[in-house]
């Protein structure tokens, strides 16, 4: 019999099948935007009554071993042209000989300003005591931080997250973070980005470089290839993923 894990990564991968065969809904709107693949968040709430499902799998090489996640689940709901509601559900994380969760999350993201070349938003993120194994936490943590979208030119754009964490238990240090992204424009369909990610503690930081290519298969549905260096005093590791996110 399977376990609960085995069981909800076989549903994570007949969810990702059925999408990438699920015709397009979305009429009349803008190409689909999408938080992932980066390990930053676009500035743009989803429009009014629109919901967007995105999801993915990453397998890491690192100096401890090979480890790996199904699922990256993020719900996206547009409550009105500036507000979103959002959960992630999380995933699968493969770390053998451990089988383990991730944990779920619930939050929001909320448009500031916007003009015809630039977007403010602000993304809060309350990460649950939810996971186990490594995962496994005793209290909520909350995630607030500010995303900016600017246009460069034609086809080249810049985003940055910059904010902080905070677990809600006495004694808590704050960790920041700072996410700056350049993306550009391959073909009509295809796009790429190249970025940078620092998330800085009172102990050891971590820091990314990431780079990955965007595909519209159609103006609801990206698929992507996201890969990235971890470098820094804890451990070198590389990741190598694929993503999908689907607008209905």
């Amino acid at each position: 019999m399977m376990n609960s894990s085995t069981r909800l990564a076989t549903v994570l991968s007949l969810s990702l099948l059925a999408l990438v065969l699920m015709p397009t809904t979305a009429v009349g709107q803008d190409p689909i935007s999408a938080d992932r693949p980066g390990l930053g968040d676009g500035a743009s709430p989803l429009t009014t009554n629109t919901v967007q499902i995105e999801l993915g799998a990453v397998g890491a090489n690192e100096d401890f071993g090979t480890e790996a996640e199904l699922g990256q689940l993020l719900l996206r709901y547009g409550v009105t042209e500036f507000l979103e509601l959002r959960g992630g559900v999380g995933s699968v994380a493969f770390d053998a000989p451990e089988t383990e969760y991730t944990g779920t999350s619930l939050g929001g993201k909320l448009r500031l300003l916007q003009s015809p070349l630039s977007t403010l938003s602000v993304v809060s993120t309350w990460d649950l005591p939810t996971g186990t194994g490594a995962f496994d936490a005793d209290n909520v943590a909350q995630t607030l931080k500010l995303a900016y979208d600017g246009a460069l030119g034609e086809d080249l754009g810049v985003s940055v997250n910059a904010g902080a964490s905070l677990p809600y238990t006495d004694n808590a240090d704050l960790s920041y973070l700072f996410i700056p992204t350049l993306s550009f424009a391959v073909t009509d369909r295809v796009g790429g980005y190249v970025g940078y990610a620092g998330f800085y503690t009172e102990g050891l930081n971590t820091n990314y470089v990431e780079a990955g290519v965007t595909l519209l298969s159609s103006l609801d549905t990206q698929l992507d290839v996201n890969t990235g260096l971890q470098l820094d005093e804890n451990r070198d590791a590389f990741f190598l993923g694929v993503g999908l996110a689907h607008r209905f």
